[in-house]
């Protein structure tokens, strides 16, 4: 299954963040397996697509305060709190295999 979705990352993983009830979380409740390609907007031929586990989810004020901060940074603004429907949490994916690809490559 395949999700359009912000992406962060820390010193070691990529960060997704979603709420509980979506299809996204659910589907990394059962299988912790993930692949996350991520596309420069001004240019389709340069990527990276990493796989990987999820493996750890963070709830609580943390998941909250981080969709703020995606926010910002993809929006320019605040999130909108009416669209959260359930508990927000980020899904802390570890790397085990990256890929980058340039235009040129």
């Amino acid at each position: 299954m395949t999700h359009v979705t912000w992406v962060d990352c820390d010193d070691d993983h990529l960060l997704v963040n979603t709420e509980v009830h979506r299809r996204k979380y659910q589907n990394v409740v059962a299988d912790p397996r993930v692949a996350v390609m991520i596309m420069d907007s001004n240019d389709d031929q340069r990527y990276a697509d990493v796989s990987g586990r999820v493996v750890e989810r963070i709830t609580g004020p943390q998941a909250r305060e981080h969709i703020e901060k995606l926010a910002q940074r993809y929006m320019g603004q605040p999130f909108n709190a009416g669209l959260i429907r359930s508990e927000r949490v980020i899904l802390r994916i570890e790397p085990d295999r990256q890929r980058v690809r340039h235009a040129s490559s």
